[in-house]
């Protein structure tokens, strides 16, 4: 048993993370940080109105196979690459040094954006429910920054403390929907019966199905978690790739399965002007309809709880990034520090920390709104960050494989990622032509998006060039 007279005088432990973290503990960490209530609550009402409808589910669909394709070369890259760095390791390993290196800092960029993004919907959303309650209003930050004294005090220790407080967590605010969604179904649906949009050509193509697919794309943020966590997974190749496949299968099924259950509780031709109008309140108007008053009460504070853990499980692996680009010299050595007792990367913990807390003050001192501003300027910069990771990554995989086959099938490493690469892609490119959208109408902060991601991937052949003996991978 450590003291804490041992504690201080153990050394810190320079470099890698331990533990016996298995498939479930890691699949409940990947699960939380795509914030099952969140999504429903949030980017699923706006694919309801701005995209197609009826259709929406498709599109649910349609990114889970894409997505699945992007695994199965993935996780077939898993066994050679023994680096925590998750993408930033695998772009390193496939398209050399300098690319690996431009990889990290927009994985850092975009990561830390929506880390910022999930604060600001903590903050705001606690004041709601508090004054829903009767309670007095508390500047948004204020809650923000409880939300995130709890999350660096958890960060700060072994990730099986977050796991278990994730998994508490996570069961409530599925479970929430599981019944809204068997209540519905097994009711035969709403007024026009359960929806068929999902087999529906007309209804899939209707509206704006490119935007669809943007936010259905939004609702898988985080998939790679299981890679990040590489290191404390009891079986890493196995571990992470079975956690990986499961994570994805689950998160992509419950988004169609929600979706569809939604829009049978509306009726097909009533939602797109019932999510038009009230977005925000759209899950609280159906679960009022089918639970009642006491379901649509346990609405605000599950998604507050949701909000809470998807910021946890960014925290753990923006904290697990600044780890490994710290050993590789890409950051400040000193952040490469792993707690002699905890086991945590810890100074890592306390730069995201310090990283949130930079962010969300220069915002309130110059008076962004918490919402139209910040919020979606964060969250659009980091949505399109991750997409490119993904496209990145996955051309990753087709270069390593084509360079040595390590006697995988080609399916694998081949087939599955052409396609996985040629989704992406449309993907991207939808989210390039709707960036306005996504940047909430202002044509400069789109300019400044584009500037911030490719000046972070520029980085790359910069350092590169400096700094000639960073980023090796060991």
């Amino acid at each position: 048993m450590i003291t804490s007279s041992d504690e201080k005088a153990a050394p810190e432990q320079p470099g890698r993370l331990h533990g016996k973290l298995g498939v479930p503990s890691i699949s409940l960490i990947v699960i939380a940080g795509a914030a099952p209530l969140c999504v429903v609550g949030g980017p699923m009402a706006l694919g309801l109105g701005l995209g197609n409808g009826a259709g929406l589910p498709a599109a649910y669909l349609a990114t889970l196979a894409v997505l699945l394709l992007f695994v199965i070369g993935f996780t077939a890259m898993t066994p050679f690459v023994r680096s925590t760095g998750a993408f930033y390791s695998y772009v390193h390993a496939g398209l050399g040094r300098v690319a690996g290196i431009g990889t990290g800092y927009l994985a850092i960029l975009s990561y830390t954006c929506i880390y910022v993004g999930l604060y600001v919907l903590l903050g705001t959303g606690t004041d709601a429910m508090v004054r829903s309650y009767g309670g007095p209003s508390v500047p948004w930050w204020a809650w923000a920054a409880v939300g995130l004294g709890i999350i660096s005090f958890l960060g700060h220790r072994n990730v099986e403390v977050s796991g278990k407080v994730l998994g508490v967590l996570l069961v409530a605010e599925v479970s929430l929907i599981l019944v809204l969604n068997a209540w519905i179904i097994f009711g035969g649906g709403g007024p026009e019966g359960l929806s068929r949009g999902v087999v529906s050509v007309d209804d899939i193509f209707s509206g704006a199905p490119g935007v669809a697919l943007i936010f259905a794309v939004l609702s898988f943020i985080g998939i790679e978690a299981a890679a990040v966590f590489r290191d404390e997974a009891k079986d890493p190749v196995r571990t992470v790739r079975r956690a990986t496949v499961i994570s994805v299968t689950v998160v992509g099924l419950f988004y169609a399965v929600t979706s569809w259950s939604v829009i049978s509780g509306i009726g097909d031709s009533e939602v797109v002007a019932a999510a038009t109008s009230d977005p925000e309140g759209l899950l609280s108007s159906v679960t009022r309809r089918y639970l009642g008053p006491f379901g649509a009460d346990l609405v605000v504070p599950l998604f507050v709880t949701s909000t809470f853990a998807a910021a946890l499980t960014w925290h753990n692996i923006l904290s697990r990034y600044i780890l490994s680009l710290s050993s590789q010299d890409l950051l400040p050595r000193r952040l490469a520090a792993v707690h002699p007792q905890h086991d945590s990367p810890h100074r890592g913990s306390l730069a995201v920390t310090a990283a949130a807390v930079v962010v969300v003050a220069f915002a309130v001192a110059i008076g962004l709104d918490p919402m139209s501003q910040l919020y979606t300027w964060t969250s659009g910069l980091g949505s399109v960050g991750y997409v490119m990771l993904l496209v990145l990554t996955c051309s990753a995989v087709l270069a390593y494989f084509r360079r040595e086959s390590h006697g995988t099938s080609f399916l694998r490493t081949l087939v599955a990622p052409l396609l996985a690469l040629a989704g992406l892609l449309v993907i991207l490119a939808a989210m390039l032509l709707n960036l306005d959208l996504l940047a909430g109408g202002d044509q400069g902060v789109s300019v400044a998006i584009i500037m911030l991601l490719v000046g972070a991937l520029a980085l790359g052949p910069v350092m590169g060039r400096l700094r000639p003996r960073t980023g090796n991978q060991e």
